[in-house]
C-alpha cells in the first residue's frame, strides 16, 4: 500500500530530476514547479487529509512528467529569439 511519505518521495525526486532538467535544457521554470515546491512544504502528518494529500503528490509529479516530455513547446528559452 502507498503511504503518504512514499508520493512525497516520489514527488521529491520527480521535482529534483524535472529542475535538472530545465537547467540543462536552458529552460525557464513555471508556476507548475513553484506549486510543486510549494506541495513539498506541506507537512504529510499534517492537518490535510492523507488521500487528497498523496493525490496531489501523484498529481504533480505527473504533471512534471509531463513538462519534462514537452519541455521545448511549455518552457521559454533563456536565449533571446534573434530577430
Amino acid at each position: 500500500m502507498v503511504d503518504p511519505k512514499t508520493t512525497y518521495l516520489i514527488l521529491l525526486l520527480v521535482q529534483t530530476l524535472h529542475l535538472l532538467h530545465h537547467r540543462l535544457a536552458k529552460r525557464h521554470i513555471s508556476f507548475a514547479e513553484v506549486s510543486s515546491s510549494a506541495l513539498l512544504c506541506v507537512p504529510t502528518g499534517g492537518p490535510v487529509p492523507v488521500p487528497l494529500l498523496m493525490g496531489a503528490h501523484l498529481f504533480m509529479a505527473a504533471v512534471q512528467v509531463i513538462g519534462s516530455l514537452w519541455i521545448k513547446r511549455l518552457s521559454p528559452s533563456w536565449e533571446r529569439p534573434k530577430n
